[in-house]
């Protein structure tokens, strides 16, 4: 496997190389190889890379800007790392227990995730409740969606692995009275601490992921339901229009796609997307008051809030990412195309400037390696090629 990246470079967060350092990368280029790689983490100035079961913490730390290994639970035992704007925060494990994240600036060895402790009277401890999934928005509102059943599971020794395809995550495995929760918090220290949440939902269906943008949040249902919520602000990037029996900050379904199976959602800044089983593209949002904006956006001013995008004449459409202002999307045939801003080289096309319209990316991985999942950083995007395969042309 091959992992290549774009964008803005200016912590050394996609490449390490003090004499040839460039703030942006324009072009996709090829930063590490590897039996199994994966990012975890993009943030604006650093970034957290799997490679081959050990994580790497490239970009900003307090203690210097070199690529660096960060020890704590195995890979495999991680679900998601996450960040905000002062850089990476901990890690959510399998089992929903919290790792915070620790510099080593301090002269007692290099960084690493450390179990936190939430405090005995706070209702995660008195609940015995598991963290099934955290998500941070720019904004620095926290959600958490909590699971009653899913630590007394876990404690039981039948976690299965999701490392293994054909095992099924512990969240298929609630049962109907299952108590699923979402809790909103004001702050990531807010959390930590158990202040009183200022906002507490219950759904039916467990969620398969949970995901962050500007100032909303949205969730993949096990479903294949997509549900958004968040500051009734910005209610484009819902991808839905606020009503008093489903206000802006209640998790609600995105009624446009309703009755279609969704796969894969991607959001950032104030956009959201959306991948059908079927191989269908969906976008939604844009922030009001942009002088740019993607043709494959809807307008602001129309009613329709999502939009089936087609990329070059009807492309299927197998996995998506979004930036800050950009999307990225991969196709059936390992195809990469690119939109929206790329003053930071984001889109990998060599140039710096905005795409209103769906560009090919192409590079040095074609006809070596066939692209099998991409993703977007705040300001960068990436993609693994997995090199015993190659593209078909399109």
């Amino acid at each position: 496997m091959e992992l290549y990246l774009c964008g803005f470079n200016a912590h050394h967060q996609l490449e390490h190389d003090q004499d040839h350092h460039n703030d942006e990368i324009t072009l996709f280029k090829k930063v590490l190889k590897s039996p199994r790689l994966n990012v975890w983490c993009a943030l604006w100035s650093s970034t957290v890379i799997e490679s081959d079961g050990t994580f790497l913490h490239k970009g900003y730390r307090p203690s210097g800007l070199c690529p660096t290994l960060i020890d704590g639970p195995p890979s495999r035992n991680i679900k998601s790392v996450f960040g905000d704007t002062s850089g990476v925060l901990g890690a959510l494990t399998t089992g929903g227990i919290l790792y915070l994240y620790h510099s080593g600036s301090g002269g007692g060895g290099g960084p690493e995730f450390k179990k936190h402790r939430f405090p005995e009277d706070s209702f995660i401890v008195q609940q015995g409740l598991a963290i099934d999934h955290l998500a941070i928005a720019e904004n620095g509102e926290v959600c958490i969606c909590t699971n009653s059943t899913s630590r007394e599971f876990h404690s039981s020794g039948n976690t299965p692995s999701l490392s293994d395809s054909t095992s099924t995550p512990h969240f298929l495995f609630s049962p109907p009275t299952a108590k699923i929760e979402i809790h909103l918090f004001s702050s990531f220290l807010s959390l930590l601490s158990c202040e009183p949440a200022t906002a507490t939902h219950f759904i039916q269906t467990p969620l398969i992921s949970l995901l962050a943008s500007a100032t909303n949040f949205t969730g993949l249902t096990a479903t294949h339901e997509v549900l958004t919520f968040g500051s009734p602000l910005h209610p484009q990037s819902l991808g839905r229009d606020p009503t008093v029996s489903n206000s802006a900050d209640s998790p609600c379904a995105i009624p446009f796609l309703g009755g279609i199976p969704i796969r894969k959602i991607a959001v950032g800044g104030w956009i959201g997307a959306a991948v059908s089983v079927d191989q269908d593209l969906y976008l939604w949002g844009g922030r009001a008051g942009e002088e740019r904006r993607m043709n494959a956006l809807p307008k602001l001013s129309d009613d329709e809030t999502v939009r089936l995008v087609s990329i070059n004449g009807g492309l299927d459409i197998v996995d998506v990412g979004v930036g800050s202002g950009h999307v990225i999307a991969l196709t059936a045939e390992g195809g990469v195309w690119a939109a929206g801003d790329g003053e930071c080289g984001q889109l990998g096309t060599g140039e710096r400037r905005y795409e209103e319209d769906w560009v090919r990316v192409r590079g040095e991985w074609e006809g070596k390696g066939k692209v099998v999942g991409l993703g977007c950083g705040v300001w960068c995007s990436w993609f693994v090629v997995d090199t015993r395969t190659t593209t078909v042309s399109e």
